[in-house]
């Protein structure tokens, strides 16, 4: 059976990209550490395995956001992710931008559907602690169990 959930890829940008996207317009990533913010609610290609499984493949169609920023010269380091049968994306979001180790990125990234008030479901991440142990303690307070891959196979 297929895994519904919410995860959050860390990315690592080396150099400055300036990606066009058709409903952004020109956005820009600075170099550095970037976390993203997503959900795979859904059965077959979005399923948590499978959405995954899609990020870190270097292959596919460009559809969402985050696929521009991947088409790019970038790393996933890892995701953290947990099981869930609600959506927890947005709350994610929301500890994200509450925290002062992250500040949000462009305007609407990530977020173009969300009905939460969401700013974006990307952040930079500008500490020198280990963002791992921000994310999961995140996580863990949402009342998740959360678990790591670094290729995106389970």
């Amino acid at each position: 059976m297929l895994m519904k959930g919410v995860y959050v890829l860390i990315i690592k940008v080396e150099q400055p990209a300036e990606i066009q996207i058709k409903s952004l317009g020109v956005v820009d990533f600075a170099p550095g550490t970037w976390v993203y913010v997503g959900s795979a609610m859904g059965d077959g290609s979005t399923s948590l395995e499978n959405r995954l499984g899609r990020h870190f493949r270097k292959q596919k169609t460009i559809y969402w956001h985050i696929d521009h920023l991947l088409d790019q010269d970038m790393e996933i380091v890892k995701a953290i992710w947990a099981q869930s049968t609600i959506h927890l994306e947005c709350e994610v979001a929301h500890s994200l931008a509450s925290n002062n180790s992250f500040e949000p990125g462009p305007k609407g990234f990530g977020a173009s559907d969300c009905r939460k008030g969401c700013i974006a479901h990307i952040f930079m991440y500008n500490d020198s602690k280990m963002v791992d142990d921000i994310l999961t303690s995140i996580f863990v307070t949402l009342g998740m169990q959360p678990q790591v891959t670094f290729d995106g196979v389970f």
